[in-house]
């Protein structure tokens, strides 16, 4: 069993993976910090203005590249892929056009949908927000290509930071969510700069390889991304935004601030790690699907040191979290760590699912798992309204973690299944999604 552990650790897998984690792990933590301390400055209400920000650019994301982003990693020819990165861009500056007149033209109508006037100036910034992200995630999945995770974690890095530090430092100044919301635009801006200059500095001249042609060629080989992921993004982010649009509307935007707050506390760490597998993973099973070789043991082995690692701590810190945020926080953050505490089964089958939620990619089962999606989003948006009808915020979240749990345990066990066999050699294409 030690040897196996050591190979494991000196394995180029267990090395890419500590390469991203280590590095963003800092920054990770030193958010963290920072949070102690702007807990004490933002309201709940802040928080809640903070978190329809973020659930309306989880969904806007969903179209700023169309999902081509994801085929960037697959074609054995790198003018494809430079192609495919210069498609993804385009699409983000239109995608991004759209929303800004969205925007301009619909304002008033979406902020009584949400019920939250406050909303209202920083919908304005959704479109810039949209494209940074779609031209960061591009570039990220453009350095996983190439196996630059030194890259990727810098970029995470300065991502992390300076959205922290804007955060802490505008809140000292200016009321309000400005601060936070403005934190995450300029982090993104740091983020997407920093692959931006990377890759400026040793493939500019790879440029000259875009083409309209290519590009259009591509667009069309690759159409299953817009076609399926695309809409299944969209009904999985949709899903996870309905707590927060959900107890902002018929609740109050400081539940749906405290919501937010415990929300991201717990799940910034395992995303970290989650994200850090499902980029490696990724890049490693395309090369051992292209060899025909089987996925199945490091699938395997994957989930079961998961588990180990991360069970017992998912039970103690569940048991104690509202003393941890009170202790930590503030008391006013008390019925944050409830909230937290009652998603916390969901976060943990999110941190072993994630890191695997391209397997029915890999086998060509985007149908099944769109359809299974679809279920999951009926199934919360069903159990938030039973909160709503008896008007008791804890039935609602405990009813959508207990559904969303057992559906996405349905999916590790339907990936299981799949695995049992090599997927197929054709790699028209191999769509890459989160799964929460």
């Amino acid at each position: 069993m030690i040897r196996d552990f050591r190979n494991i650790l000196s394995s180029e897998f267990f090395r890419n993976v500590a390469t991203l984690i280590s590095g963003t792990s800092l920054a990770q933590l030193f958010s963290v910090v920072i949070y102690i301390v702007l807990s004490h400055i933002y309201t709940e209400e802040d928080f809640g203005v903070f978190g329809l920000f973020m659930n309306i650019l989880n969904i806007t994301v969903i179209f700023s590249t169309a999902k081509y982003e994801l085929a960037i990693l697959l074609p054995k020819n790198e003018k494809d892929s430079v192609n495919l990165l210069g498609l993804s861009g385009l699409i983000s500056v239109g995608v991004s056009l759209v929303l800004l007149v969205i925007v301009v033209s619909m304002n008033g109508m979406i902020c009584s949908w949400l019920g939250s006037e406050e909303i209202s100036v920083w919908l304005y910034f959704i479109p810039l927000s949209t494209l940074m992200v779609g031209w960061f995630t591009s570039f990220r999945n453009f350095s996983n290509r190439q196996k630059r995770y030194k890259l990727i974690a810098g970029a995470n890095i300065g991502q992390s930071v300076s959205n922290s530090l804007l955060k802490l430092g505008m809140g000292f100044l200016i009321a309000g969510a400005a601060g936070l919301i403005s934190g995450v635009i300029f982090g993104q801006l740091v983020g997407f700069l920093v692959f931006f200059i990377a890759h400026w500095r040793i493939k500019v001249s790879k440029a000259g390889w875009i083409k309209w042609s290519e590009m259009k060629r591509l667009a069309k080989q690759y159409i299953l991304f817009p076609k399926y992921n695309m809409w299944q993004g969209l009904i999985n982010n949709l899903s996870g935004a309905f707590p927060v649009f959900i107890l902002s509307s018929y609740f109050s935007t400081g539940i749906a601030g405290l919501y937010t707050f415990g929300y991201m506390i717990i799940y910034r760490p395992v995303n970290l790690v989650a994200n850090a597998f499902y980029q490696v993973m990724f890049q490693r099973f395309v090369e051992k699907k292209h060899d025909n070789r089987s996925i199945r043991p490091e699938v395997l082995l994957f989930l079961k040191r998961t588990t180990q690692v991360l069970l017992l701590p998912f039970i103690v810190s569940g048991i104690f979290l509202p003393e941890i945020f009170g202790f930590i926080f503030e008391d006013k953050w008390i019925e944050a760590g409830r909230y937290a505490q009652i998603i916390l089964p969901w976060i943990f089958m999110v941190s072993l699912v994630m890191p695997l939620s391209f397997i029915p990619d890999l086998y060509k089962k985007q149908r099944v798992a769109m359809i299974i999606d679809g279920v999951k989003l009926v199934a919360r948006l069903g159990a938030l309204m039973v909160g709503v009808i008896m008007e008791n915020v804890y039935i609602g979240l405990a009813l959508y973690s207990g559904l969303s749990t057992i559906i996405i345990g349905y999916s590790l066990f339907w990936y299981l299944q799949l695995v049992k066999t090599n997927p197929p050699v054709d790699d028209q294409f191999i769509p890459l999604k989160n799964n929460e």
